[in-house]
C-alpha cells in the first residue's frame, strides 16, 4: 500500500478539520477526514494489515476512547480497517454510506457503555451453601462416604456442578435485573470459565448501553451492590467507554 494509506478508528459528527492531539498506530498523529458534517478519525498507515496483538488492539481502543473523551459520540470501526487514501474515505465511505451512518448514530448519541463483572470471593463457602441447600446432594455424599467408588464420586461431582450453574444463574439475575432497568440495551458477555470447579468463580460479565444522564444513577446502584455483597462478591466495574459491544462498523475499503 502507498504511504497515504489511512488506518480507521471511528466515525464522528464533525464538519471542520481536526487534529485530536492523540498518537495512533505506529505513533502516527490522529486527525479527522471530513465530508460534510461527518468525519472519520484516522492516522496515516504504511501497512495494509494489523495483527491481533495486544499493542495494536490496545492502541485502537485507546484512540476511540480518547476521541469520545473529547465530547464526540463515536461509531467504532472494526479493528484493523485500512483505507487506500483520503479520497477513498470521502467517496466510498462518507459519501456513499452517509445514509447508513446517519441511521446508526442514534444508537450511540448521548450514550456510553458500562461493563460489569462479578466473582464469588470464597468458593469453598459457595460449595458449602450448595450442599446445605440440596437434600439430594447430601444423600449422595453420604453414599460416597460409605461406598467411595469412582462412579459415585463422579455422580456427586456432576450434581454439584449442575447446582453451581443454577446458583450462578440465580445470583446473576439478582445482580443484573435492577441494572437492566437503567440501561437502554444490555449484552451478556462470555464468562471466563475455569476447568477447576473450585476456581470457577465468575458469576456474570455484562455490557450495558446507558444514557449519559443515567450514568450517576447507574454508579449509585453499583456502589449499593458492592456494599450489599462486600463479603461475598467481588465486582469489577468498567467505563465509561465507547459502545464497542453495541456498534462496530464493518467498512469495505
Amino acid at each position: 500500500m502507498a504511504k497515504n494509506g489511512k488506518y480507521l478508528y471511528c466515525v464522528i459528527k464533525e464538519k471542520d478539520p481536526k487534529k485530536f492531539g492523540i498518537l495512533g498506530q505506529g505513533g502516527n498523529e490522529v486527525y479527522a477526514i471530513n465530508e460534510g458534517d461527518l468525519a472519520i478519525a484516522v492516522s496515516d498507515s504504511p501497512k495494509e494489515e494489523y495483527s491481533f496483538i495486544k499493542d495494536h488492539l490496545t492502541c485502537h481502543q485507546k484512540v476511540i476512547e480518547e476521541v469520545m473523551g473529547q465530547g464526540y459520540d463515536v461509531l467504532p470501526v472494526r479493528f484493523g480497517t485500512v483505507a487506500k487514501s483520503r479520497e477513498h474515505i470521502k467517496e466510498k465511505i462518507l459519501k456513499s454510506k452517509r445514509k447508513e451512518l446517519l441511521e446508526t448514530f442514534p444508537i450511540v448519541e448521548g450514550r456510553i457503555e458500562l461493563g460489569l463483572r462479578a466473582f464469588w470471593k470464597d468458593m469453598p463457602s459457595i460449595f458449602q451453601e450448595i450442599v446445605a441447600e440440596d437434600k439430594e446432594i447430601q444423600i449422595a455424599k453420604k453414599q460416597v462416604q460409605g461406598n467411595p467408588v469412582q462412579l459415585n464420586i463422579a455422580r456427586v461431582g456432576e450434581m454439584v456442578e449442575k447446582a453451581l450453574e443454577v446458583k450462578r444463574e440465580n445470583e446473576a439475575q439478582k445482580i443484573l435485573d435492577p441494572l437492566k432497568k437503567l440501561a437502554v440495551d444490555f449484552k451478556p458477555r462470555e464468562l471466563l470459565k475455569s476447568r477447576e470447579i473450585m476456581k470457577d468463580s465468575m458469576i456474570c460479565s455484562s455490557a450495558f448501553l446507558v444514557a449519559k444522564e443515567k450514568e450517576k444513577e447507574f454508579d449509585q446502584r453499583i456502589r449499593a451492590l458492592i456494599k450489599e455483597h462486600d463479603k461475598r462478591i467481588k465486582f469489577i466495574y468498567i467505563g465509561p467507554i465507547p459502545p464497542f459491544n453495541f456498534v462496530e462498523l464493518h467498512l469495505t475499503v
